[in-house]
């Protein structure tokens, strides 16, 4: 199930493909609190990740505090975790575990 919010067609955390690897992860978008209830304005914009998803070597979570170019998870925190993820699994030299990526 978290392996298709990144590889499933409108799957919303494309973004944070790995090539050659697979990711399970989750996006999330949160309205932060003001007094009385929730900002319709300001927002915290996050994805957290594993890879490869079969056998983990790596997790990661990227968050993004007021976002400015767009709000969600997927958007704007996914791509940071595949530059990082990419370099972690780089340094810990993880073999690929997928021969194609979306």
């Amino acid at each position: 199930m978290l392996r298709d919010v990144v590889s499933a067609e409108g799957g919303t955390g494309a973004l944070a493909a790995v090539p050659g690897y697979t990711v399970a992860g989750k996006t999330g978008t949160a309205a932060k609190p003001v007094p009385g209830g929730y900002s319709t304005s300001k927002y915290v914009a996050s994805f957290v990740g594993v890879v490869p998803a079969k056998r983990p070597r790596l997790v990661v979570l990227v968050s993004i505090d007021e976002p400015r170019t767009a709000i969600w998870g997927g958007v704007v925190a996914a791509p940071a975790f595949s530059r990082i993820a990419q370099y972690g699994l780089q340094q810990l030299e993880v073999a690929p575990d997928a021969l194609t990526h979306r």
